[in-house]
């Protein structure tokens, strides 16, 4: 088991390790494509109804009318024709597909779906999809999804004996989709693109602009724009007006433009989940001079054994056990930080005071409330 200084020398190697890699990443510059989209350009998200077969007993039960009435409308359409009351099929489930469609993604191919229980099925382990239409949010389908599930886990049930791993109401089916119909885009028909930012920041985007505008510094005119925190707008035509070599071709352009670096600013924050005792900190959170203290109070409860003597004639002896109450206080300590301390160095300060995980989350919170703390303080 870990103690309590382990727990907290991984604590602060971690924040550290986070803080050291954060400078060297900003020291180093980051692409536009990756952190910034192209406006427009945007994944589609599809769904559909289906039924997933071959389930071994563990489908939807009669009460899931649905379920019924769909396999009813299928057989029909097929040419089979049986009463609606004497379908009782617990090998079939209902289910809902959903995917995401790329943008560029052309007719024919395959990307992939996830398979979820719609009724009340036990499980979907070793199941199969039957051909389902997959549409968007305006109704047009386009891709079809089929093929056998694979769920990553099991659930066996015989009497009262229950083994289960993972969630097997859930499962995936990979390149179980095909692209039927192309989802047009017409974003890159125009001479004017605009850039997105995935977090939006006043000092990014000016440094994103004034990055694409060295770039292409030997053009006449304005290429990138800066027109709010989260948007920089891109001029094609001006590149095609000029007749930049290497330059001409919209995607040449795009290609050119996305592999641009710059240095992106984003705000200090200090990230803590109390359920889980994680912390995440930015290596630009900056905290002001202030002392900090820890101290605790440990109670024990102690049973020792203690040997009684009988009676005579009794019989043998008898052992019991007395029950001690044992409170020690720890001295407490304090450690001043200094000014322009770093998370990482309160890290190391916390470290030398045995300082618990949680026990670093109520410290940042009332560092915090002293505002010593300049950055934002997220809580889970």
């Amino acid at each position: 088991m870990f103690n309590k200084s382990m727990i907290s020398w991984v604590v602060s190697s971690l924040i550290v390790t986070i803080c050291i890699n954060s400078i060297c990443f900003a020291d180093a510059g980051v692409r536009i494509k990756d952190v910034a989209n192209i406006s427009g350009l945007e994944d589609i998200q599809l769904y559909g109804y289906g039924l997933v077969v071959g389930l071994d007993g563990t489908g939807d039960r009669s009460q899931t009318v649905f379920t019924t009435q769909t396999i009813f409308n299928m057989l029909k359409n097929m040419g089979i024709e049986l009463p609606e009351k004497q379908i009782q099929v617990r090998n079939v489930g209902a289910v809902m597909v959903t995917g995401t469609l790329k943008p560029f993604k052309r007719k024919g191919t395959r990307f992939d779906v996830v398979v979820s229980s719609l009724g009340d099925a036990t499980s979907l382990e070793g199941g199969t999809l039957l051909l389902t239409s997959l549409q968007g949010a305006d109704g047009v389908n386009y891709s079809s999804a089929q093929g056998p599930l694979a769920t990553g886990g099991y659930d066996v049930r015989y009497k009262s004996v229950h083994f289960k791993k993972n969630h097997v109401l859930v499962g995936r089916i990979p390149d179980g989709a095909i692209v039927q119909k192309e989802f047009q885009f017409n974003v890159l028909d125009g001479k004017e693109l605009t850039l997105t930012l995935s977090s939006p920041d006043f000092t990014s985007a000016v440094s994103m602009a004034n990055a694409i505008n060295q770039e292409f510094k030997n053009s006449s005119y304005t290429i990138a724009k800066a027109l709010d925190p989260a948007t920089v707008l891109l001029n094609f035509d001006v590149i095609a007006r000029d007749s930049i070599r290497n330059y001409v071709g919209l995607v040449n352009f795009i290609s050119k433009v996305e592999n641009v670096t710059f240095f992106a600013s984003s705000q200090a924050r200090v990230v803590v989940n109390e359920r889980t005792g994680t912390i995440v900190a930015g290596g630009d959170v900056k905290i002001s001079e202030v002392a900090v203290s820890h101290g605790s109070i440990k109670v024990e409860v102690v049973n020792i054994p203690e040997v009684v003597q009988p009676m005579p004639f009794t019989g043998p002896q008898m052992t019991a056990q007395n029950q001690s109450v044992a409170v020690e206080e720890k001295a407490p300590e304090i450690v001043v930080l200094k000014g322009t301390t770093t998370v990482s160095d309160l890290a190391q300060a916390l470290n030398s005071l045995g300082v618990g995980p949680r026990d670093v989350i109520s410290i940042f919170q009332a560092i915090k409330e002293a505002g010593a703390l300049h950055g934002q303080l997220i809580i889970l």
